[in-house]
Protein backbone atom coordinates (compact mmCIF):
# COMPACT_ATOMS: atom_id res chain seq x y z
CA UNK A 1 0.00 0.00 0.00
CA UNK A 2 1.47 3.22 -1.13
CA UNK A 3 1.36 5.95 1.49
CA UNK A 4 0.64 9.47 -0.12
CA UNK A 5 2.89 12.13 2.42
CA UNK A 6 0.77 15.06 3.82
CA UNK A 7 2.86 18.03 4.52
CA UNK A 8 1.66 21.75 5.94
CA UNK A 9 2.65 24.21 4.22
CA UNK A 10 3.64 27.49 6.53
CA UNK A 11 2.36 30.76 5.03
CA UNK A 12 5.96 32.40 3.30
CA UNK A 13 5.76 28.78 1.17
CA UNK A 14 6.08 30.33 -2.03
CA UNK A 15 2.74 29.62 -4.34
CA UNK A 16 5.17 27.80 -6.91
CA UNK A 17 6.38 25.43 -3.98
CA UNK A 18 2.73 24.46 -2.98
CA UNK A 19 2.24 24.21 -7.24
CA UNK A 20 5.44 21.93 -7.56
CA UNK A 21 4.59 19.91 -4.20
CA UNK A 22 1.07 18.74 -6.03
CA UNK A 23 2.51 17.78 -9.06
CA UNK A 24 4.87 16.12 -7.72
CA UNK A 25 2.28 14.08 -6.33
CA UNK A 26 2.08 14.79 -2.30
CA UNK A 27 -0.59 16.26 -0.89
CA UNK A 28 -0.21 20.23 0.51
CA UNK A 29 -2.37 21.51 3.46
CA UNK A 30 -1.89 25.69 3.00
CA UNK A 31 -1.95 27.68 6.98
CA UNK A 32 -4.34 29.70 5.07
CA UNK A 33 -6.82 27.03 4.10
CA UNK A 34 -7.14 26.37 7.52
CA UNK A 35 -8.29 29.70 8.63
CA UNK A 36 -4.57 29.97 10.01
CA UNK A 37 -3.36 32.99 8.26
CA UNK A 38 -1.24 35.23 10.74
CA UNK A 39 -0.65 32.61 13.29
CA UNK A 40 2.13 32.41 14.99
CA UNK A 41 5.17 30.26 14.73
CA UNK A 42 4.30 28.44 17.86
CA UNK A 43 0.54 27.90 16.47
CA UNK A 44 1.38 26.73 12.83
CA UNK A 45 3.82 24.38 14.96
CA UNK A 46 0.94 22.75 16.87
CA UNK A 47 -0.91 22.14 14.21
CA UNK A 48 1.71 20.07 12.16
CA UNK A 49 2.35 18.53 15.40
CA UNK A 50 -1.43 17.64 15.80
CA UNK A 51 -2.30 17.23 11.94
CA UNK A 52 0.93 14.62 12.28
CA UNK A 53 2.32 16.28 9.42
CA UNK A 54 5.61 17.56 8.44
CA UNK A 55 5.76 21.33 8.31
CA UNK A 56 7.59 22.83 4.92
CA UNK A 57 8.34 26.62 5.63
CA UNK A 58 11.00 29.25 4.21
CA UNK A 59 11.21 30.43 8.04
CA UNK A 60 14.58 30.23 9.11
CA UNK A 61 13.59 30.57 12.55
CA UNK A 62 12.12 27.29 12.71
CA UNK A 63 15.98 25.57 12.49
CA UNK A 64 15.91 26.76 16.17
CA UNK A 65 16.63 23.46 17.94
CA UNK A 66 16.04 25.20 21.37
CA UNK A 67 12.18 26.27 20.52
CA UNK A 68 11.64 23.05 18.28
CA UNK A 69 13.34 20.42 19.78
CA UNK A 70 13.78 17.30 16.88
CA UNK A 71 11.93 14.89 19.57
CA UNK A 72 8.20 16.80 19.14
CA UNK A 73 7.29 16.56 15.91
CA UNK A 74 7.01 15.28 12.34
CA UNK A 75 9.41 16.86 10.49
CA UNK A 76 10.02 20.41 9.32
CA UNK A 77 12.00 21.44 6.21
CA UNK A 78 13.22 24.84 5.79
CA UNK A 79 13.37 25.91 2.13
CA UNK A 80 16.35 28.94 2.42
CA UNK A 81 14.95 30.51 -0.39
CA UNK A 82 15.00 34.01 -1.81
CA UNK A 83 12.60 35.93 -3.96
CA UNK A 84 14.72 35.56 -7.17
CA UNK A 85 13.38 33.22 -10.35
CA UNK A 86 17.24 31.62 -10.69
CA UNK A 87 17.45 30.52 -6.52
CA UNK A 88 14.14 29.54 -6.64
CA UNK A 89 14.42 27.18 -8.97
CA UNK A 90 18.01 25.34 -7.77
CA UNK A 91 15.89 25.36 -4.53
CA UNK A 92 13.26 23.49 -6.30
CA UNK A 93 15.61 20.84 -7.56
CA UNK A 94 17.30 20.18 -4.54
CA UNK A 95 14.02 19.77 -2.98
CA UNK A 96 12.97 17.27 -5.57
CA UNK A 97 16.46 15.42 -4.94
CA UNK A 98 15.66 15.26 -1.23
CA UNK A 99 12.22 14.17 -1.61
CA UNK A 100 13.12 11.04 -3.82
CA UNK A 101 15.86 9.93 -1.17
CA UNK A 102 14.18 10.97 1.98
CA UNK A 103 10.70 8.74 3.29
CA UNK A 104 10.58 9.33 6.82
CA UNK A 105 10.72 12.80 8.22
CA UNK A 106 9.59 12.18 11.71
CA UNK A 107 11.74 14.13 14.37
CA UNK A 108 14.23 15.22 11.60
CA UNK A 109 15.19 19.09 10.41
CA UNK A 110 16.11 19.58 6.81
CA UNK A 111 17.59 22.60 5.82
CA UNK A 112 17.56 22.82 1.87
CA UNK A 113 19.44 25.40 0.14
CA UNK A 114 20.10 26.17 -3.60
CA UNK A 115 23.38 23.51 -3.82
CA UNK A 116 22.46 21.18 -0.64
CA UNK A 117 20.34 19.91 1.84
CA UNK A 118 21.26 18.87 5.44
CA UNK A 119 19.10 17.27 7.98
CA UNK A 120 19.32 16.98 11.70
CA UNK A 121 18.03 14.16 13.79
CA UNK A 122 16.54 13.54 16.89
Amino acid sequence: MIKIVRFLADECVFAQTVKLLKEWGYEVLKVQDLGMTGASDREVFKKAVSLQVPLVTNDKGFADLRRYPLSNHYGIIVLKMLPKPDRIDKVHKTLKLMLSKEQNFENKLFIVDANKYRIKKG
